[in-house]
């Protein structure tokens, strides 16, 4: 497969990856938003009781406060706070069984749905306190309301309790909803993470499974050529060789990450084929700490540049091409270089695309972030360099 085909298929497969994720998403989006937006029926409760409960302790500590006498209505006001119990778990089951998309619309429900229901009310408590239980001051009040205004002293009532009383509810409800949407954001921001890490993972399994079928090609293309030559060892020796390679690069996790020391064994493995293809061409030296052997690294990030180091310098060479690759830790960060000589006498190869390159620094950022990179060019002895960094770890690998 060459670059060029490459670059398309790759593209392809991360869009498809992630227009699948968003799919999934917006499908579920409005079960998961009425779900997310209700808040836990503990707390929900646990909250009408304990306002309820307040109402009633400060009410009847400021009329003790006040010198009235408080003990012949505490029975009538705690029938009151059951019956605002009431009403407002109704406005409760109101509210968690309707939850438009909006925050300003689940407000504007929820303050709609606290009108009727604090109409209902104020109509219990005037039941209790002038008709069922009146109290000495009933009559006064009602000869007082009946002076000032030419309709009915209920209807006065009632709708001054209402109005009174409609600040008390809507402060609550307002506060559920604040909650349910302070819920639904944290449960959004769960999910968004969650289809990001599948959609880095899956942009990772891409990237890399990349590297096989470029590498698979090329390698049969070369066993084509032994066979027509019939070069039989070699092609059998090559065979044996893609084999091993491609029983220990397959079975590793994409998103694996290796030992810097099993990274260049897979090396080892690859550079075993086209040995067979450059038997007099190629030449490897390895330089690496005994410390960073077990530093961790992205499984198979070695492979494409070592891969264009035979393309472009022992392919098109005459004479014996070197590569070198050396190992350090700087800063913090485990950097890795690779080198190859260039043949000035051999034909200039046409040039590639970038996409092997841009595959690893891409696989870098994404896993790593700003703190990794990847960067190449001419060496200062003529030949071409490919430098790479990364977080120096050596645990999870």
């Amino acid at each position: 497969m060459t670059d060029a085909k490459a670059a398309p298929m790759n593209m392809t497969i991360r869009k498809e990856a992630l227009r699948d994720q968003r799919a999934k998403m917006l499908a579920a989006a409005p079960d998961w938003r009425a779900s997310d937006a209700r808040v836990n029926p503990r707390v929900a409760i646990g909250s009408i009781l304990a306002m309820w409960f307040l109402y009633f302790l400060i009410t009847t500590g400021l009329g003790i406060l006040a010198g009235a006498e408080q003990w012949e209505y505490a029975g009538r006001r705690a029938l009151v706070v059951v019956a605002g119990i009431l009403c407002t778990f109704v406005l409760y089951q109101l509210i968690q069984r309707v939850q438009p998309r909006g925050f300003g619309a689940r407000l504007a429900v929820a303050l709609g749905a606290a009108v009727p229901l604090v109409a209902v009310y104020a109509t219990i408590n005037l039941l209790v306190f002038f008709y069922w239980f009146p109290g000495p001051d009933a009559e006064k009040i009602i000869a007082e309301v009946q002076s000032k205004f030419p309709v009915s002293w209920e209807t006065v009532l009632i709708l001054d309790s209402s109005i009174r009383w409609y600040f008390f509810f809507a402060v609550w409800a307002a506060l559920y909803v604040a909650f349910g949407y302070a819920n639904e954001m944290r449960a959004v921001e769960r999910r968004a993470n969650h289809f990001r890490i599948e959609a880095q993972a899956a942009q990772l399994r891409a990237l890399h499974y990349q590297v096989n079928p470029h590498f698979l090609f090329n390698t049969l293309n070369s066993l084509s050529t032994l066979v027509l030559k019939g070069s039989k060892s070699e092609a059998e020796t090559m065979i044996m060789n893609l084999s091993s390679f491609l029983r220990s690069s397959l079975a590793v996790d994409p998103e694996q990450l290796v030992s810097l020391d099993e990274e260049i064994a897979l090396q080892r493995l690859y550079l075993d084929i086209e040995q067979v293809r450059f038997p007099d061409r190629l030449h490897v030296e390895v330089t690496m700490p005994n410390e960073l052997e077990n530093a961790c690294v992205p499984v198979l990030i070695l492979q494409p540049i070592i891969e264009n180091a035979i393309k472009y310098g022992v392919a098109p060479s005459k004479g014996t091409i070197a590569i070198r690759l050396t190992a350090s830790s700087e800063y913090g960060l485990l950097v890795m270089r690779i080198e190859n000589d260039i043949d000035p006498k051999a034909p200039i190869p046409a040039p590639g695309t970038g996409l092997g390159l841009g595959n690893v620094r891409e696989r870098l950022l994404t896993r790593y972030g700003p703190s990794a990179g990847c960067e190449w060019g001419r060496s200062d002895t003529g030949g071409f360099f490919v430098s790479l960094w990364l977080p120096l770890a050596r645990e999870r690998c």
